[in-house]
This record gives structure tokens, C-alpha cells and sequence, in this order.
């Protein structure tokens, strides 16, 4: 118990009420508005932030769970304050994980032939199935060894990544510069203000986040178009998430499925994966 405790020793209310206050922030919410929101007074509210008033551990879950804090959030918020972590936070490849891991791996599967992959909160990819480990080895094969990177969206910015293949980098790369850039002001993150500064150094970020979106397309959704061997691939992406996550690592995985978007698409991805 002693090695525990040691992890939830006590910050001073300054510091406890400036992370809330943070947290708050950053979702635009007032003192007044999350006050009404969790039935507690905007005064007690207030002395909370300014550290005149020690919040208990039922006062701090209120808050979290108004504010709509994702559990890595709410477990930082409470051991702030001193007090246990209301949700686990095991890796991927613990025991306790092993069903996680099995679902993970027949969602993979069920998709070939089309490539899929699961990515941590940071976008860097932890599993991925057969159909996708074939697309990678199959640039390698025409352009030579890929980044030393696991990060999806470096891997889009990189000259030894995908960037090469894709016809459409600039609408892909600014498309997901602005995701991350949201994800950034929503909820900071040293690890993706890294990432930012990483792709900083292989693109101009304003000249990206400023550009306008092509008018030209009569599609629902935006396509990625990948040239490899000589063939013209079209594909989308969706992502899926754990809904009923009570586990930091588990709640932030997500799961990119890509479907082809025309025929000639489907007809090749079956082709090399039979």
C-alpha cells in the first residue's frame, strides 16, 4: 500500500483548482456554467480554482463527469488532488488486457482484404492486419525502407513514407493537420505538440491549415488516392472507438477501417490478399 499511496501524495488546492480550472477552460466552459451544471455554488466553484477550498473526491468526479473529461483527464484531476485514480490504466499487452487484444485482432481480420489498423491516443499505430502489412511492404518494395516511425500522420508527411503515393497530399495532410490542431486546443497535449513540431520541419503547417478545401468534390466523404504499381487506389477511413471504456489506455484506442471507393480499388486489394 505504501508504494501506492506514494503516487497519490498530496498537491497543495492551488494546484489542484488551477488543472480544473484548465480543464474547464480549454472546454469553454464559465465558473458559472459548470457551476449550474454540477448543482454546486459558482463561490465554492471559484474557491476550488483559487485553492482556498480543498474539493473531496465525489466533488471532483461531479465536475469531471459535467465537464465530459475523458478518463486520462479525470484520473489526472483526482491525483492532483491527492486522491486515488477513478479509472485503471494498463497497457495493451497485459493479461488484463488479453480479451481487448483478441477483440482487436478479430475486427483486424474480419476486415481483410482491406487494410485496417488500430492507433493510440498519439496516432501511432499499434496493431494493424494482413491487407495493411501488404500495402506498406509493397511501397517499401518501390521506393525503399519507410521513416522510423509507428506515427500514421508522420507517415503522411514524410518523403519515406506515404506522403509519395498520395495524389491528394495536400487536401489529406491539411485534413488531418486540422484534426490535430482541434484535438490540441481541446485538450493540450505535450505528445501531440511534439508531433506538431515534427511535422513542422517536413511542411509549411500555416500554409496547410490555410488553404481551402477542394469545391470539386461530389462525394460524401473525403477519398485518399494512393498511386502504387502503376494503379490508381481510392479509399475512405472511419473510426471506431470502445464506448464503454473504464480504462485510460483502452478508452483512447481507435480502430481505422479503410474501404475501397470504387470497384477497381476493391477488385485490387482482393487480388492481393486471395
Amino acid at each position: 500500500m505504501a508504494m501506492l499511496t506514494r503516487h497519490w501524495k498530496k498537491r497543495t488546492p492551488m494546484q489542484t483548482g488551477q488543472i480544473l480550472a484548465e480543464l474547464r477552460k480549454a472546454r469553454r466552459l464559465s465558473q458559472l456554467e459548470l457551476a449550474l451544471r454540477a448543482d454546486v455554488s459558482s463561490r465554492h466553484l471559484s474557491f476550488i480554482e483559487t485553492g482556498r477550498s480543498q474539493p473531496s473526491p465525489t466533488m471532483l468526479k461531479r465536475l469531471a463527469l459535467e465537464m465530459e473529461l475523458n478518463c486520462r483527464d479525470t484520473n489526472r484531476l483526482l491525483l492532483a488532488a491527492g486522491y486515488a485514480p477513478a479509472f485503471t490504466e494498463a497497457d495493451l499487452s497485459s493479461d488484463n488486457m488479453a480479451p481487448v487484444r483478441e477483440a482487436l485482432t478479430v475486427m483486424l481480420s474480419n476486415h481483410n482484404p482491406f487494410p485496417a489498423v488500430v492507433l493510440d491516443a498519439h496516432w501511432n499505430v499499434l496493431m494493424a492486419n494482413e491487407a495493411q502489412q501488404r500495402l506498406v511492404g509493397l511501397m517499401i518494395q518501390e521506393r525503399g525502407p519507410f521513416a522510423q516511425t509507428a506515427n500514421v500522420i508522420e507517415l503522411v508527411f514524410h518523403p519515406q513514407g506515404y506522403r509519395p503515393f498520395l495524389c491528394n497530399w495536400d487536401e489529406v495532410a491539411g485534413f488531418l493537420l486540422r484534426r490535430l490542431h482541434r484535438d490540441q486546443q481541446a485538450r493540450p497535449d505535450p505528445a501531440l505538440a511534439a508531433l506538431l513540431d515534427r511535422l513542422a520541419a517536413l511542411a509549411n503547417l500555416d500554409e496547410l491549415l490555410h488553404q481551402q478545401p477542394s469545391t470539386d468534390r461530389n462525394e460524401p466523404m473525403m477519398t485518399l488516392e494512393i498511386e502504387l504499381a502503376g494503379q490508381r487506389l481510392r479509399s475512405f477511413s472511419t473510426l471506431a472507438s470502445f464506448g464503454t471504456a473504464l480504462d485510460v489506455v483502452m478508452e483512447e484506442l481507435r480502430i481505422e477501417h479503410y474501404f475501397p471507393a470504387d470497384e477497381a480499388t476493391r477488385r485490387w486489394f482482393r487480388n492481393q490478399i486471395q
